[in-house]
């Protein structure tokens, strides 16, 4: 009853996997990353809280990329967490110069400099909540081939002092994967047990985030709040479901769509949003952009609403190579990409970026993940004065960092698998 249909196998919990192959061909062009020295980087942490252009261009990123995975699984229920892409592609741009570096720059960051994006991001990942009842944990490590593969120190210690990365050497045997798919297990809470199958001869470094998210609400539901209801699937049949119904005082309204807000037992909140009754999850979201999602998130009315919404659970898996090119990144998975940051005798390209979510919703709280992958390759919802939003049909959710109003997970549920 609370299981969505299964697209791909991950926990809940968080992480990002970057491998980086060995290049070949001729040298990347463009001008090596100013990367700072590591013997003043450190004395220059200084955290830069979010504000209305790091917001913009988070929010902007977010709706874009709901929206294009969705496309790619029509009528399906999918998952994906901008703020684990965002800080992965940040962790590989630091290592980009050039045209490549350029472009994540603007598709991560909108004007933001990178150099200042690192400020915003090490200011979001180190400010997160880490409680009994609400955390958002974040880790980042480096495993670099203790063999045929030089690396830049300089990429190394800003990933280290801007994203807390950790940096290890390793032989890339059975034993290192072993290593890295327990870090990724202890980091995670063991809600992702593993992330990579082997390590290939052609692989010369390894970078993991791993996120974790894992929150009570701050009302938990009673048993007479869960009753049997039907929800109304996306190809029209329906699912017998549990409904959690609950009272709440947050209600979102724009451009015929409706929600409402429910809190977590920390600065977060689950928004649940029904689209127009005429009007697909596809195409809701064809017309939502991030300006429009920022507003919705934002310019919510403080007023009673009766919600309704059926425990879930679920995994999606997609690879991002095509999306984030036409998003604006193309350079990084061409011939011509520069990553002479991250090695200046190696030239790298990334080949695959592949993004698995999970999210478990229930009577107390929520646990959600997202791991993406990233290959570095050679060369390369009114009725009289109380609202109500029942979400018993197709509906766009999002796990939100009340302090910044931006989506950390988002999602739709376009089904219900039968019980």
């Amino acid at each position: 009853m609370r299981n969505l249909k299964r697209i791909g196998s991950i926990a809940a919990a968080g992480a990002l996997l970057c491998i980086l192959l060995t290049a070949c061909g001729a040298d990347p062009a463009g001008e090596q990353p100013a990367a700072k020295p590591a013997d003043v980087l450190a004395a220059e942490i200084t955290p830069k809280a979010a504000d209305q252009p790091f917001c913009e261009a988070q929010t902007a990123f977010a709706a874009e990329l709901l929206r294009r995975v969705q496309t790619g699984f029509d009528g399906e229920n999918i998952m994906v967490s901008p703020y684990s892409v965002v800080q992965a592609l940040a962790m590989a741009a630091n290592g980009a110069a050039g045209d490549t570096r350029t472009e994540m720059e603007q598709l991560l960051g909108g004007k933001i400099p990178l150099d200042v994006l690192d400020q915003y991001l090490y200011a979001w990942r180190t400010e997160q909540p880490d409680t009994k009842t609400c955390k958002l944990k974040t880790a980042n490590a480096i495993w670099i081939k203790d063999s045929d593969f030089e690396v830049n120190p300089d990429f190394l210690t800003v990933n280290r002092e801007w994203f807390g990365a950790e940096c290890r050497k390793a032989p890339f045997d059975t034993d290192t994967v072993s290593d890295i798919n327990r870090w990724v297990s202890d980091k995670t809470d063991d809600m992702i047990p593993k992330i990579i199958d082997n390590l290939t001869p052609d692989m010369r470094s390894v970078l993991v985030n791993a996120v974790c998210f894992d929150a009570k609400w701050q009302t938990p539901y009673e048993s007479e709040e869960i009753k049997s209801a039907k929800f109304r699937n996306a190809d029209g049949s329906e699912t017998e479901t549990e409904m959690m119904y609950s009272d709440e005082a947050v209600y979102l309204e724009q451009d015929g769509a409706v929600g409402f807000l429910r809190y977590y037992d920390g600065p977060y909140a689950f928004a649940g949003i029904l689209p127009p009754e005429d009007l697909t999850v596809e195409e809701y979201l064809a017309q939502l952009d991030g300006e429009q999602l920022g507003r919705l998130l934002t310019d919510v009315q403080e007023t009673e609403v009766r919600a309704g919404m059926p425990a879930f659970s679920g995994d999606t898996t997609v690879e991002l190579k095509g999306i984030l090119s036409e998003m604006g990144m193309p350079a990084a998975f061409t011939e011509q990409a520069d990553f002479s940051g991250i090695s200046g005798t190696n030239p790298v390209r990334i080949g695959e970026v592949i993004h698995k979510t999970h999210i478990d919703v229930d009577a107390n709280g929520t646990k959600a993940a997202a791991a993406t992958a990233v290959t570095f390759q050679a060369n390369g919802i009114l009725v009289s004065d109380q609202k109500f939003v029942i979400l018993n049909r197709p509906f766009v959710y999002a796990i939100v960092d009340l302090n910044t109003h931006l989506p950390v997970f988002i999602g739709t549920v376009q089904h219900l698998a039968a019980e």
